[in-house]
């Protein structure tokens, strides 16, 4: 008994021709929609969300040293794991009511190379994941002070968070002005 040796050729067109006998479909590729994640907080009555990538980490609210001389927004400077960080309410900085420090408050560290400082918020409100096409909408009347850090807002629902732009914040000649 001989056995005709197969080519290659022969052997992947026998494979398409047992393929295309059984009907067999390829699978189809899923396209899965890339989502945009940020850290969500409130600041005063409203919520923020800011892109993972400007910040380097959230702590409680530590105690902290006043600065003399300085804005009133700058509560002044805590020991963040061996760094001294300045701690700048966000509230007051946006002409908000300072926040009350409490046991909700939290130190939000902003992952800028020109800047090393923390910023004081009211309360953390956890990971936020947005579809950055389907979740955009409206930012509505936002202050002077506000837009100029404000570069759009999602919402889902009845709910919208203002995204807040730390590197617009570090850019601005009034926050780096921390002296009275």
């Amino acid at each position: 008994m001989s056995h005709k040796q197969l080519q290659p050729l022969e052997i992947l067109q026998q494979m398409e021709q047992d393929v295309l006998s059984a009907d067999m479909s390829l699978p189809e590729e899923i396209v899965v929609a890339e989502q945009w994640v940020g850290l969500s907080y409130r600041v005063g009555k409203l919520q923020f969300v800011t892109a993972m990538d400007q910040i380097s980490e959230v702590v409680p609210s530590a105690p902290f040293a006043m600065v003399p001389r300085s804005r009133s927004w700058v509560r002044g400077i805590a020991n963040v794991r061996g760094q001294l960080l300045a701690v700048v309410d966000l509230q007051d900085f946006l002409g908000m009511d300072p926040v009350n420090v409490d046991q909700y408050s939290r130190l939000i560290v902003i992952n800028n190379a020109l800047l090393s400082c923390c910023l004081l918020i009211s309360r953390l409100q956890g990971l936020r994941h947005f579809d950055p096409v389907g979740d955009g909408c409206d930012t509505g009347d936002l202050s002077d002070q506000l837009a100029r850090f404000v570069t759009g807002a999602l919402g889902r629902e009845k709910e919208k968070w203002l995204v807040f732009d730390t590197d617009r914040l570090v850019e601005e000649k009034s926050f780096l002005n921390a002296a009275a």
